[in-house]
């Protein structure tokens, strides 16, 4: 819950401070990197509730921890990224929290108690929350279309190649 309730607050905050030319999408992608990094400094600072989440015939658990939390780290910062970049950073965003969903589901089938997390139907009821998650990462890094984007600042796609710049 630690990571719904930072995003919750992050967006919020972000709309109050946001800059006025700031849309919803942009609050909610500031507060899921905020969100990111704090779960990924979670993974390196108290490694134990994670570390359930790895089933027992995973080599190197706690490297995995480990790694985890950096990824996080690395995505949630990439949200702040320019904008370019977004829609990159986005859909690695989304493949990431596709790939350790079944950590998710592992926890819910084996019923697992994870330490700090309340037992129970918990561990079903943050199942479908993943894929709020997984729209959330995808929807705040679009640009929309019909919006304008600047030059050399826009998203890469096939009509639309990254713009390299000599030095």
């Amino acid at each position: 819950m630690l990571f719904l309730g930072v995003l919750v607050v992050g967006t919020a905050v972000a709309s109050l401070v946001g800059r006025q030319h700031s849309t919803w999408r942009d609050h909610f992608r500031r507060g899921f990197g905020a969100a990111m990094i704090v779960a990924g400094l979670s993974h390196l600072a108290r490694p134990e509730p994670f570390l359930q989440h790895v089933p027992g015939w995973m080599p190197w658990p706690d490297a995995t921890v480990a790694v985890t939390g950096i990824v996080e780290v690395a995505l949630g910062l990439l949200m702040y990224w320019p904008q370019r970049l977004r829609e990159h950073v986005g859909l690695t965003l989304v493949a990431y929290l596709v790939a350790v969903f079944p950590a998710n589901v592992y926890v819910a089938i084996e019923g697992i108690d994870v330490q700090g997390q309340p037992g129970g139907l918990y561990s079903w009821l943050r199942l479908p929350l993943q894929a709020l998650f997984v729209f959330l990462a995808w929807w705040s890094t679009r640009t929309p279309a019909g919006e304008p984007v600047p030059e050399g600042n826009g998203p890469v796609t096939a009509n639309r190649p990254l713009q390299r710049t000599s030095h």
